[in-house]
């Protein structure tokens, strides 16, 4: 089951590469109207109100595009509502932080009631050097951010409320619950398509993304049953749930929608693509 552009052929005009590449026109100023540049910020608390990457991981990413997320992408997601998402391409961990000026540590304080403390060791608008001290390490990581953070959370794909379609359900969910969890999901990749045109990315990765999903430049196509990953089933009750979730998604994806036609731009006819598939749910 596809959506694709007219003319697209499933076999031949497919981009199937690791990430897909954006063209620089693509960084469109209505998509970045929401973010707030920190490169000249000197308020620590509000520098490390970002989205943090561990540098030494990045250079993988460009090469990554499954779902499943085993290689590691660090990552350090800081929210000035007090909240934090972590590793978010990997095992995904939620809760909330605090920042103690005195002791230049970032206090953390995970959903399961665990915590973890990171010592600062030097911090800039896009780079972050820390020890994590919560585990007597003393080896110093490298932490890199674009200086750019949202006025509103809401608007982060990565912020806590963004991702609850991730967290495993202590029950079966009705029908109705479960086209929620599958809205979530679509709603989540709405925002990060449109994160990565407004902060001008030259590539999109889906690396470590629970998806029914495969995403090409130029259409966006069910991944075949037996090739759902494992992270998939983790986002619901049981294997059953997360069938019933794939077949919502498999009526939505078959529907007819309208690609822009006054763009060249495959990252955008996506995401217009997107749009549609969410309000018809």
């Amino acid at each position: 089951m596809t959506a694709c552009a007219a003319g697209c052929n499933s076999r031949n005009t497919k981009q199937d590469t690791a990430a897909i590449t954006i063209a620089a026109a693509d960084t469109v100023q209505v998509y970045g109207s929401g973010l707030h540049q920190l490169t000249t910020e000197t308020d620590l608390y509000r520098v490390l109100c970002q989205n943090w990457w561990m540098e030494e991981d990045l250079e993988m990413l460009s090469s990554l595009n499954e779902p499943q997320g085993i290689i590691p992408i660090r990552s350090l997601h800081l929210f000035a509502d007090s909240t934090f998402t972590q590793n978010i391409r990997n095992y995904m961990e939620q809760g909330r932080w605090r920042f103690d000026a005195a002791a230049k540590k970032i206090l953390l304080r995970y959903k399961d009631g665990s915590s973890g403390e990171y010592k600062l060791a030097a911090l800039a608008p896009k780079k972050m050097i820390v020890v994590n001290t919560g585990i007597d390490s003393e080896t110093k990581l490298t932490y890199v951010a674009n200086a750019q953070q949202y006025v509103e959370s809401a608007g982060d794909p990565f912020h806590t409320s963004n991702n609850q379609w991730r967290i495993k359900p202590r029950q079966p969910e009705t029908e109705a619950q479960l086209r929620e969890r599958i809205k979530a999901f679509l709603h989540f990749h709405i925002l990060f398509y449109r994160d990565n045109i407004a902060r001008a990315e030259s590539i999109i990765s889906f690396y470590g993304f629970p998806t029914c999903l495969k995403w090409y430049a130029g259409g966006i196509y069910m991944i075949k049953k037996e090739e759902l990953s494992e992270n998939w089933f983790g986002c619901f009750y049981n294997k059953d749930q997360a069938m019933k979730g794939y077949a919502m998604m498999e009526d939505i994806i078959g529907k007819k929608y309208n690609w822009p036609k006054d763009t060249n731009s495959w990252v955008k006819k996506n995401l217009a693509v997107l749009e549609q598939m969410y309000a018809n749910l």
